[in-house]
């Protein structure tokens, strides 16, 4: 009773801090100033970043224009000064709208101390005015202020011969929360869309009790209250012992740090929307002249992270280390990467006693350092779900190659080898007699560096270009990578167990490989030193321009791509491994692609279908999760947020049944060793951004190459959505011994290739990728994704749908765990297509990014419900935070009769209460 009281407290306390003046509150009292109306400056009064250079965006300005400076500093400090009139004492949050990170400044009011906004700072939102010109908004810090006229001044910290690029905006004073939003201040919304659709700008969150979309019921009352998660064979489970699945996002260092109030709200707004636990994936180490360091803020923001979280029933899964976020500095005493013109550490963890020692260090700092917001380690906290030794990194992916690791560090690597050689063999002078004529100029016999071969040559192309004896030695070499790799993890693992205690589930990595076929189940294989498989996948048509791969720029060109219509390049395709755990870290369908509405919806599916313990989307940039832009990757737009309730619920709670195996395999080690490789592979599913580590077509040739991998039965990728496929491992070198048992049923009766069908074993989901439509249909949530436009009347068991959009997805859920025959309380979800205001594309490539806000085609949606008994219905619209509106209607419907419900076009939930 006591913790009731307590939870009832804090949320009306909450409460009170939102502003909200759609239930009548008497609004907040801020303090606006136009960042170009100083009453001092030494800024130009022109500049290439000014206003008048972009006079049809200038628009996205507040007041249309903004204070901007460039070049380099030659004389005194730039500063501008601007004279408020405070009218109320108290405290404030100070924000400032700026161009990105660029210009960091002191500033202070009269003669206070000075305080500091550095380069490091957490941007709030994003608004794009051309390439390379952004504005953000940036919490400043909390400050009070006595009644009266005030100065409030600014000066660059550039010193001689540094740049002073800066743009500023606007500055705000508010006594509550603010939600950044472009040019608007609080409480206002811009009130537009394009033709066809509406703009979706959902107030603050205020979160009340008599929200109808609240699913933070679902998590515990703290994440870990009974322990730390455990793994029970191929099961997630709680502290308890009750079989959980995480339904998540990642989140980042921007996410976690600025004003601690956004960190809070954006905890609550998760568990709301059914996240269960939130991937924490940034770096924490110091760029500093010592890069084992942490960095104290970064470590200081991540433990307020978990803390929140953890009160919201949020696991933390920790993702620190990515080779790409350390890019190698001469200071770090890494040598080699002076010979070399790549700077990222591909391979370097694994490989370099040096880099270890700094990673060692990170880890230490990291887990050994008591969280003041909780008084735990994160060793000791439950509530950190899964640890991740290392991201997207293998011997076995294209990085592989000698201009991207060192000569020194392959040179250690090949000695290395040879000493395994000879343990194998005897002799090296007998590996060579085994491999023939596989022999190469770089082997150094007298020294015993043996050559190991680059990427390329450990794919079936590369290896069987040159005999039986090629292969056989690129046998040795991929064995030899194998247990170099798995070994590698189980120290790792070791030390984060007996050195540091950490209690957590360990993820060794989750990257793809050269050849899916050749390769995947060996790198899976690797992952057994932890108790977690993972794999990373992306879904989307093509991408192109310059920094297509991270970035959405004017002049970029793409393709819509529809999920739907491609079940072969879906990025869940899952290989479980017997008696293992399984999570997708990363997953998303990134942006432009007008076909992306059914992200979430396959996603729980086909996740629940094939026993997918944890999804989380890539990745939260928005703290109120309302992306008012296009971004590349997002998780804060409303195709995530909106959608997320119901295809949360459907997958925590169990709805779609997990599938028996329809496709198992024993596989021995030997023969995989062999280049023997297995039946079928994955789909790539890499994201834009990694693809520019493939060789050129080499993402077409696999998939296309693949028949002549297969040792015996071809694997067909449509299996997938029938049921589990499984791999299990044995052999004389296997420290894994899977039950002696070989499935590959005729899945005829399941996928038609003719008619373009797929039907899932529990006879729960049917894929019709001709006409580019998926469905649902359990007892307690049906529902259809895709282009049901052109697909007439969908009839489900108990549910009928009809749309008039091209392109949908639209679920029907029980929201009281009863079938829906028999529920009280059911909700429709609907979404179509999102773009911001004034998007536009002209033959594929991008004119215009348009501006906030985001709009949601109009909903053109017919639903049916068939139910047995007749009763009095009440139809009533909830808000875009899942609250009653004023739009509701009471239908009484006799028995027999369906019940039929045309759904507001602008209402992308509506509840049904019988």
């Amino acid at each position: 009773m006591q913790r009731l009281d307590t939870v009832s407290l804090f949320f009306f306390l909450l409460f009170l801090s939102f502003p909200d003046e759609s239930v009548g509150r008497v609004q907040e009292t801020f303090i606006w100033w136009e960042g170009e109306t100083p009453t001092e400056t030494n800024f130009p009064a022109q500049t290439s970043f000014s206003a008048t250079t972009f006079r049809s965006k200038s628009n996205l300005l507040s007041n249309n224009r903004w204070l901007t400076n460039e070049g380099k500093r030659t004389g005194e400090e730039a500063f501008a000064r601007y004279k408020l009139n405070i009218t109320h004492a108290g405290a404030y949050h100070l924000w400032v709208r700026k161009f990105w990170k660029h210009g960091p400044f002191k500033w202070r009011f009269d003669q206070d101390v000075w305080r500091i906004c550095g380069r490091d700072i957490t941007l709030a939102d994003n608004v794009t005015i051309r390439t390379h010109l952004v504005a953000n908004w940036v919490y400043l810090g909390e400050i009070h202020l006595t009644k009266g006229e005030r100065i409030f001044e600014l000066r660059l910290l550039a010193d001689i011969g540094q740049p002073l690029t800066s743009c500023f905006d606007v500055f705000v004073l508010t006594p509550n929360l603010f939600k950044p939003n472009g040019k608007l201040k609080p409480g206002e919304k811009y009130g537009k869309a394009d033709q066809g659709f509406f703009p979706f700008e959902p107030d603050m969150d205020d979160f009340r009790t008599d929200a109808i979309l609240d699913l933070r019921k679902l998590n515990e009352s703290i994440a870990g209250q009974d322990g730390f998660i455990q793994r029970k064979r191929a099961n997630l489970v709680l502290g308890n012992g009750e079989v959980v699945r995480f339904w998540g996002v990642n989140l980042n260092g921007n996410n976690a740090g600025g004003n601690r109030s956004l960190v809070d709200y954006l905890a609550r707004k998760l568990a709301k929307i059914g996240v269960n636990m939130a991937r924490y994936h940034s770096p924490i180490f110091n760029i500093g002249p010592r890069p084992e360091i942490v960095d104290p803020k970064r470590l200081d923001d991540l433990f307020y992270l978990v803390k929140t979280l953890k009160s919201e029933g949020i696991y933390t899964s920790l993702s620190f280390y990515f080779p790409l976020w350390f890019d190698i500095k001469p200071h770090y005493n890494l040598p080699g990467y002076d010979e070399i013109n790549n700077k990222i550490p591909f391979l370097l963890l694994m490989i370099d006693e040096k880099m270890q020692i700094i990673y060692k260090s990170w880890v230490r700092q990291l887990f050994t350092s008591v969280n003041p917001c909780t008084g735990l380690t994160l060793a000791q906290d439950p509530a950190i779900g899964i640890v991740e030794i290392q991201n997207e990194d293998s011997f076995f992916f294209w990085t592989f190659t000698h201009n991207n690791v060192p000569e020194m560090y392959w040179k250690e690597l090949e000695i290395a080898y040879g000493n395994w050689l000879q343990k194998k063999y005897g002799s090296l002078k007998q590996a060579f007699v085994q491999w023939g004529s596989a022999k190469d100029k770089q082997d150094d016999l007298h020294t015993g560096r043996v050559r190991i071969f680059e990427a390329w040559h450990m794919t079936k192309e590369g290896s069987h270009r040159g005999g039986p004896d090629k292969i056989k030695r690129i046998g040795d070499q991929v064995r030899f990578l194998t247990e170099y790799q798995r070994e590698f993890y189980l120290s790792m693992v070791e030390y984060f167990r007996q050195d540091l205690g950490i209690q957590s589930l360990i993820s060794p990595s989750n990257w793809h490989v050269t050849d899916g076929p050749m390769l995947d189940s060996l790198e899976r294989y690797t992952y057994t030193a932890g108790d977690v498989i993972d794999q990373h996948g992306y879904f989307g048509g093509r991408h192109q321009g310059e920094g297509a791969s991270y970035s959405v720029r004017v002049g970029h060109r793409f393709t819509n791509q529809a999920a739907v219509k491609s079940p072969e390049d879906l990025p869940i395709q899952v290989f479980s491994v017997q008696d293992y755990p399984h999570t997708i870290s990363e997953i998303g369908w990134p942006s432009p692609n007008r076909f992306r509405a059914d992200s979430t919806f396959l996603s729980s599916a086909y996740a629940a279908l094939q026993g997918v313990d944890g999804l989380f989307f890539f990745s939260v940039s928005d703290n109120f999760l309302s992306d008012a832009s296009m971004k590349k990757f997002t998780a804060s737009s409303p195709m995530t947020t909106v959608t997320s309730p119901a295809a949360a619920l459907q997958y925590r709670r169990g709805d779609v049944e997990e599938a028996t195996d329809v496709f198992y395999q024993n596989l021995d080690l030997e023969r995989l060793y062999a280049m023997k490789g297995t039946a079928g592979a994955s789909a790539i599913a890499l994201d834009e951004f990694r693809k520019q580590d493939l060789p050129i077509n080499s993402s077409e040739t696999q998939r296309k190459d693949e028949a002549t991998h297969l040792p015996s039965q071809q694997l067909d990728p449509l299996t997938f959505y029938v049921g589990r496929v499984v791999r299990g491992f044995k052999g004389k070198s296997s420290p894994l011994q899977a039950p002696e048992k070989m499935v590959q049923p005729d899945l005829t009766q399941f996928i038609n290739h003719q008619q373009k069908t797929v039907r899932s074993v529990t006879n729960q989901l049917f894929w019709d990728y001709d006409q580019g439509v998926v469905t649902v249909d359990t007892p307690k949530s049906q529902g259809v994704t895709g282009f049901i436009g052109q697909a007439g009347r969908i009839q489900l068991t108990d549910v009928t749908i009809a749309s008039q959009n091209e392109f949908a997805s639209i679920w029907v859920i029980a929201l009281d765990d009863e079938p829906l025959q028999t529920s009280k309380r059911i909700l429709v979800q609907t979404m179509t297509e999102e773009q911001p205001s004034g998007f536009n594309v002209d033959n594929g490539e991008i004119i215009d990014l348009g501006s906030p806000p985001i709009g949601i085609k109009h909903l053109k949606v017919t639903v049916w419900l068939h139910l047995t008994t007749s009763t009095q219905t009440r139809i009533t619209v909830l808000d875009e935070n899942g609250y009653r509106t004023e739009s509701s209607r009471t239908i009484n419907r006799q028995s027999g009769q369906p019940l039929v419900i045309k759904l507001d076009e602008k209402g992308v939930y509506h509840l049904i209460e019988k």
